[in-house]
């Protein structure tokens, strides 16, 4: 994940925080429970680049051979596995 858990941790703590002085926004649940629920989300989200990028490196392994023979860029393959993977899961990353 590219954000420590930390750091997660304390976003979605700001996140509950500046809502709650939103005027017209009422929490149904305590803070802490809406932190978590909140921090699990932001994990979630930021999950899917991740397990996006695993997918890609194993699709490309069909490619293994004629990217170590120089006959394809890995860098390139990947980019525009991504792209494509993107633009057809309709991802927002």
């Amino acid at each position: 994940m590219k954000l420590a858990p930390a750091k997660v941790e304390q976003l979605a703590a700001a996140l509950v925080d500046h809502l709650a002085e939103v005027d017209g926004v009422m929490f149904r649940g305590d803070d802490s429970q809406l932190r978590l629920a909140v921090q699990q989300i932001m994990t979630d989200e930021l999950m899917v680049e991740e397990l996006l990028d695993a997918e890609i490196h194993k699709m490309l392994q069909a490619y293994k051979y004629e990217i170590t023979m120089g006959r394809l860029s890995y860098d390139d393959l990947f980019k525009k596995t991504k792209q494509r993977l993107v633009r057809e899961r309709r991802l927002v990353l």
